[in-house]
Parts: C-alpha cells; structure tokens; sequence
C-alpha cells in the first residue's frame, strides 16, 4: 500500500514538474519568425551570395586559386596593345579582358577566403540569402557579361526559341466534327452512366 502511495506522489511530481518548464516557456519572449513575413537581420559582413563586379575584374585569377574547393572559373586573355586602355575603380589598369567568370554556388563552402586576395575588390560576399532552387544549374552564375547580375544558366528557358513576330493573324481552328447518332434512332447514354 506504500508502495502505491509512493507511485501516485511520484507521478503527480514528475507532472509538477514539467507543468513548471510549460509555464516558463509559456511567458518568455518568442524567437521564431514567420520566416516569409518577417526576415532576420543578418550582421554586417555576413557571408552569404558571391557577386563578382565585372567591371573592376582585372582578370588575375587570385580569387580562383584562393577558393579551396575550385568554385569559380575564370578565362582570361590577354587585351591588345593598340585598345584604349581602361582602369578599374580604385585606378588599376585592367590588362587582360575576362572572357569567362562563372561561379558554381553548389559548390561553395561561404568562407569568404577568395574576396581578401581581390586587389581591387570587385568580389564580395552580398547579404542576399534566399537563392534556394531544385535545379543544380541555377547555382552556375555567369558574371563574364557587362553588368551581370546574379545571371543563372537554366538549359530549358535557353532551349526554348525566341516567339516569332506577330507576321500574319492567327486564323482560327476548324471546330471538330461531331460525332453522328447512333443507327438505332436513340441518344448516346451520358459518360459514366
């Protein structure tokens, strides 16, 4: 008869107990968001998108050797002496002309090591940190293009033909025949009947 007595003091503890946790968490200040409404405010610096702008790129390739798992491809060749020479922003002439600049975003670990060799800073970490897709390709960006931004490749909207110009009015479709009544003189049954 204890024994029940101790398992019936025991059971209504271990209810106490937890009521007690449920009632603290019950009044202490929320931390989830409702994610699509309402976003974090992420810290400075934070390490999220690479962005590459190809307009200070002087083609040197330091980013690509820093990235330690080869995330981004760069072809670069060399500009011809007679061209007008151009500079980048902090007044670095630029002597080679990049051709290809793709980064793989599949691929990239976020470490921020291939920004700090930039000698003209035209790689950085943006704070842009929805780019979730189920497509693999559309983590391929092409940054080789005069003011590319965030360019994804998608080999179905590139296999897809440009719609042709509006040449002539579309003529409409014949209707279709309809189908002749039974021999017999009496009306089809309705479908499903």
């Amino acid at each position: 008869m204890i024994q029940w007595f101790k398992d019936v003091w025991e059971g209504f503890w271990t209810v106490l107990v937890g009521m007690k946790i449920t009632w603290r968490h019950l009044f202490t200040q929320k931390v989830t968001l409702q994610y699509p409404e309402e976003k974090w405010q992420l810290p400075p610096k934070s390490r999220m998108r690479l962005f590459m702008a190809y307009e200070d790129c002087i083609g040197c390739g330091q980013c690509a050797r820093a990235c330690p798992v080869q995330c981004i491809y760069i072809k670069a060749e060399k500009r011809d002496a007679k061209a007008t020479p151009i500079f980048a922003a902090n007044g670095q002439p630029i002597k080679l002309d990049v051709s290809v600049f793709d980064i793989d975003m599949s691929l990239c670990c976020y470490c921020n090591l291939c920004t700090y060799p930039c000698p003209t800073n035209c790689i950085y970490m943006t704070p842009e940190y929805e780019f979730a897709t189920t497509d693999l390709t559309n983590h391929l960006y092409h940054f080789a293009k005069k003011g590319a931004k965030f360019l994804t490749v998608n080999p179905k909207a590139a296999a897809k033909p440009a719609a042709p110009a509006a040449a002539a009015p579309a003529t409409p479709k014949p209707a279709p025949p309809t189908p002749a009544p039974p021999a017999g003189g009496t009306p089809p049954a309705p479908a499903g009947a």
